[in-house]
C-alpha cells in the first residue's frame, strides 16, 4: 500500500512537472494562424502575450497579430502604439473581448488615465481589423499605416475586466504597470519596462 501511494505521488509530480515545462517552453514561434503568416514575433515579458508582425518599409505599413491570455475568461486584452511618447496616455489601442462566442474588436484613443474605452478613430489609418479565440487566447489582427514611415514604436499592451459589456479600468499594480516598451519593427529589437531586452524570434 505504501509503495502504491508513493508511485501515485511520483506519477502526479511527473505529470504536473511536464505541464509546467510545456507551458514555459511555449514560444511565439509555435503559434500559427489560419491563412496568415508573419515574419517576426516576440514573446512579451508580462501578461502572457506575444506579438507577431510583418513590416513593409516601402510604404510604412505593418501587419500585426497580438495574442494574449486574459487574466480571467471574461477580460479584455489590448495592444497599442503611442506615437507621441512612452506610457499609456496618447496610446492608439486595438481592444478585443469575447461576446456571444466571438471576439468584438474596437479601436480607441487613450487620452487620459481614465479613458472612455469607446470605439473611435485612431490618429493613423488602421485596416483589416479582426479577432478570434484560440485555446483560451484572444488574437487581434490589424494593418497599421504608421505616421511618417515610423519603424521604431512605443508599444503598450494590457488586459482588464469587463463591466456591462464595456472594457473597464485595468489593475494598476504588478505586471499591468510593466507592460510597455519600445520595438524596432525592422531589426526586431525590443525593450520593456519589466526586464530590458526581449528576445526576438524570426519565423522560418
Amino acid at each position: 500500500m505504501v509503495r502504491s501511494a508513493t508511485c501515485r505521488s511520483l506519477l502526479l509530480l511527473h505529470i504536473v512537472g511536464s505541464v509546467i515545462y510545456a507551458s514555459s517552453a511555449r514560444t511565439c514561434t509555435s503559434q500559427n494562424f489560419t491563412n496568415k503568416i508573419f515574419g517576426t514575433c516576440i514573446d512579451l515579458p508580462v501578461l502572457n502575450a506575444s506579438l507577431h508582425w510583418t513590416y513593409y518599409a516601402s510604404n510604412g505599413t505593418v501587419d500585426v497579430a497580438y495574442r494574449a491570455t486574459p487574466a480571467s475568461g471574461g477580460d479584455w486584452v489590448a495592444w497599442a502604439i503611442n506615437p507621441t511618447g512612452q506610457g499609456m496616455v496618447g496610446s492608439q489601442a486595438i481592444v478585443g473581448y469575447v461576446f456571444s462566442d466571438s471576439v468584438n474588436v474596437i479601436t480607441t484613443s487613450v487620452v487620459s488615465y481614465t479613458p472612455s474605452m469607446r470605439n473611435g478613430s485612431l490618429s493613423f489609418p488602421v485596416s483589416k481589423i479582426a479577432g478570434e479565440v484560440s485555446g483560451g487566447d484572444i488574437i487581434l489582427f490589424a494593418t497599421l499605416s504608421l505616421p511618417s514611415n515610423t519603424s521604431t514604436v512605443h508599444q503598450v499592451w494590457q488586459t482588464g475586466p469587463m463591466s456591462e459589456r464595456t472594457p473597464s479600468m485595468h489593475p494598476t499594480t504588478g505586471a499591468n504597470l510593466l507592460s510597455m516598451g519600445t520595438l524596432d519593427l525592422i531589426s526586431g529589437h525590443s525593450t520593456s519596462t519589466s526586464d530590458g531586452d526581449t528576445k526576438t524570434r524570426r519565423k522560418k
